[in-house]
């Protein structure tokens, strides 16, 4: 008999409990031949009582529970444990399963008695379902922090990347807090100690090279202590102190200890980090100036990448913060919804780009879903801008940001989108740069929205995902960084359907 605790120990909530129970039971009667009318003989229960239990809307009592193992022949032990004499039981694999156990389906509104039930309704089915679950995550290195990650920009783009409960505590912090003060690490170092008790300190982590990328480590003890990194200026030290107040504000005690994820073990973890960096960014970019900057900007008869420069340097904040802000405003204020961020970090030199950051409300085009070894479309305006600032810094002239924009074209069915793309030296470490993307589609609404959106000095340009599924030559793309093997593999698949449909069109004559 296959133990179901003994892989992965599950804290197991009343309902499901109450479905294995059913299920269990239910199982047993069928093993022994026994009716609904037979068992209910055999144990003395009423009929309707032990149907209640098998559909899982009840848990009977211990005294209750015997009977039923008398009238089952088999133990108590065995009724009430979480074991199944099929190993290939789907809820084996549920339960023997941390990956499936962590998702955080009850965010989603599945509970797991829904599983259960998809379990027991459709076991076959189910089981192969579960069990390719759990081999695309053994085979593709799909782990539950992967998983986690994705789940929140699923819940990001659900909401349009704006959740007004989150600007609005922001706005009264301001308002009852800051009042005509600036908003500025001191302040905000004052405010955690004279509130909260928090001590914050700086200290040089650039000696120790598994510690140099962090921003802040949150120390918990007799003491709570926050260590910031001293590398990082005034805006980034300003959001990381932000968030250390949000959590302080909505006590929120699960939460990362450093500001790189070392560790995902849950998603509640992810999604309240998630809040406390919007809080922080809603601080530092209050919604009402930065919607009357940017409807302004939106209204220029040409691009002019030096006034959102001016605007961009008029906040206390980094180029991503702001860019990136604007992905939680303007789709939700301005009402264009078809939006895709990117963010991208390069080492001058090196023909690699990393996606570090990526939310993308469009079904045009999906980043993540590309492949660890393939390359990035070169065509991109944040990548020609990396590639620019890097040839600067060898030539010793290194700007502090560098703004362009393009009319990216995917493909003939995708339309057009307007990007606005940045590129800047990142702070925290000398040896890369960060390039970001914030692009919307082209569509009535956007032209109503945006005067400049066919300023001729905006180039446009055919996109892709990345070269191996780019089906531009090397003649038409003189950026192309690897052959489109994944392109031909497709179209050579396509190609044999067509010929496949028309043989047997043909036959059928």
């Amino acid at each position: 008999m296959f133990n179901l605790c003994d892989n992965y120990e599950m804290e197991m909530n009343t309902e499901a409990l109450k479905f294995i129970l059913g299920m269990k039971i239910r199982q047993t009667r069928h093993q022994n031949k026994q009716s609904l009318k037979q068992l209910s003989e055999l144990s003395g229960l009423s009929l309707s009582y032990i149907s209640e239990i098998e559909k899982g809307k009840k848990y009977p009592k211990p005294e209750m529970l015997f009977k039923l193992a008398k009238g089952l022949s088999c133990s108590y032990e065995d009724l009430v444990s979480l074991k199944f004499e099929n190993k290939g039981n789907p809820v084996t694999a549920i339960l023997n399963s941390p990956f499936l156990n962590e998702l955080p389906l009850k965010e989603f509104g599945i509970s797991m008695t829904e599983i259960f039930e998809l379990a027991n309704n459709t076991p076959t089915k189910a089981s192969a379902f579960i069990q390719t679950l759990l081999e695309i995550g053994r085979n593709y290195d799909l782990q539950v922090e992967h998983f986690l990650l994705a789940s929140l920009r699923s819940y990001q783009k659900m909401h349009l990347n704006y959740f007004p409960e989150l600007e609005k505590l922001a706005a009264k912090f301001i308002k009852n807090k800051l009042k005509n003060q600036s908003l500025n690490p001191s302040f905000l170092e004052q405010l955690l100690l004279n509130d909260y008790d928090v001590l914050v300190t700086y200290q040089d982590l650039s000696q120790d090279k598994e510690l140099k990328s962090l921003r802040s480590i949150w120390i918990q003890g007799k003491h709570q202590k926050v260590i910031i990194n001293q590398k990082l200026n005034a805006s980034q030290k300003t959001f990381e102190l932000a968030k250390e107040v949000f959590y302080r504000i909505k006590d929120i005690k699960i939460r990362p200890e450093s500001s790189t994820w070392m560790k995902v073990e849950s998603f509640e973890q992810v999604y309240n980090n998630f809040e406390a960096s919007y809080f922080a960014g809603a601080l530092i970019l209050p919604e009402k100036p930065i919607l009357k900057h940017i409807s302004n900007f939106l209204k220029l008869q040409k691009w002019q990448p030096e006034k959102l420069e001016k605007i961009i340097k008029s906040y206390p904040t980094t180029p991503e913060m702001f860019l990136y802000r604007l992905s939680q405003l303007i789709p939700h204020h301005i009402q264009l919804p078809e939006m895709h961020y990117m963010r991208l970090h390069n080492t001058p030199g090196e023909n690699k780009f990393f996606l570090t950051k990526e939310l993308n409300t469009t079904d045009v085009f999906v980043p993540r879903g590309i492949g660890p070894h393939e390359h990035h479309c070169r065509r991109w305006a944040s990548i020609q801008l990396l590639k620019k600032l890097a040839k600067k810094q060898k030539q010793g002239k290194p700007p502090n940001i560098l703004i362009s924009a393009q009319r990216s074209k995917f493909d003939d069915e995708s339309g057009v989108f307007f990007n606005i793309a940045i590129a800047r030296p990142m702070n925290i470490n000398d040896n890369n740069n960060s390039g970001m993307t914030l692009g919307f589609k082209i569509n009535t609404k956007f032209k109503n929205k945006t005067r400049f959106w066919n300023d001729e000095k905006v180039p446009e340009v055919q996109v892709h995902e990345t070269c191996e599924r780019c089906p531009l030559s090397h003649k038409q793309c003189k950026h192309r960084s690897a052959n489109p093997d994944i392109y031909i593999k497709e179209l050579d698949i396509k190609n044999k359907e067509t010929k496949l449909q028309e043989f047997i069109q043909r036959e059928q004559r």
